[in-house]
């Protein structure tokens, strides 16, 4: 799926960097994928280093929701649709707090993972606890419309 986010992650992109860093993963860019726009693999998160920063932030977002949920201890959903569906989902929550808006919406793309509603209900408490550790690494607005909105997309 092709990606234009829109949006300015301004200092949330480098912030973001900072905390997969901090995590213990490194970050390469490759000028060619085969197609995809990133990836994970334990401790390393590979991406296009073509994209916008809009899009890399969206990348970065999904694929840290991978390293943090689905690479490390032992409980890995063992579903291809189940991991999609919560990374995708904590990508949207995170990406939507810090003023980027995917191209591809979080629903058409946990759809073409076969996720569907109660795929997303199963896995809602990690989800938003992903979403949470995230975002408690990155530098969010301080006005009070931002801080509720935020608020609503975690909880």
């Amino acid at each position: 799926m092709a990606h234009n986010a829109t949006g300015d992650p301004g200092v949330h992109l480098t912030a973001l960097e900072q905390a997969i860093a901090n995590a213990g993963v490194v970050i390469t860019r490759m000028a060619d994928l085969g197609g995809a726009h990133g990836y994970s693999q334990p401790g390393r998160i590979t991406i296009l280093e073509s994209l916008t920063p809009a899009d890399t932030a969206a990348v970065l977002v999904h694929e840290f929701a991978h390293e943090l949920l689905h690479q490390r201890g032992d409980d890995r959903p063992a579903s291809k649709t189940v991991r999609e569906t919560e990374a995708e989902a904590v990508a949207f929550i995170v990406s939507t707090a810090i003023g980027i808006r995917p191209s591809v919406d979080a629903i058409d793309y946990i759809q073409l993972y076969d996720g569907n509603a109660d795929t997303l209900r199963q896995s809602l408490h990690r989800i938003q606890a992903t979403a949470k550790t995230i975002l408690s690494a990155v530098p969010l607005e301080t006005s009070p419309v931002a801080a509720h909105e935020t608020t609503r997309l975690a909880s």
